[in-house]
């Protein structure tokens, strides 16, 4: 109750986009031809809307060279 969404099924939709990705080279995955993080930003936002009507923001980081990507999501 109170609810946006349930991080349960969230994390298994983020563990589920990043598997399509793992053990592949990135620019190789349409869309991602040019792997920056606005691109993966795109990419997994593309991926969750459908199941998450209400996403409105997503972040990608790497932090061990303190880059970071937040996209709002339309």
């Amino acid at each position: 109750m109170g609810w946006v969404e349930d991080l349960g099924a969230l994390d298994a939709a983020l563990r589920a986009v990043a598997g399509e990705l793992d053990h592949g080279v990135l620019n190789e995955k349409p869309g991602l031809e040019s792997p920056t993080l606005e691109h993966l930003c795109r990419y997994f936002a593309e991926r969750l809307k459908p199941a998450f009507p209400g996403l409105a923001r997503v972040a990608v980081s790497r932090p061990t060279v303190g880059e970071r990507c937040v996209m709002t999501v339309d």
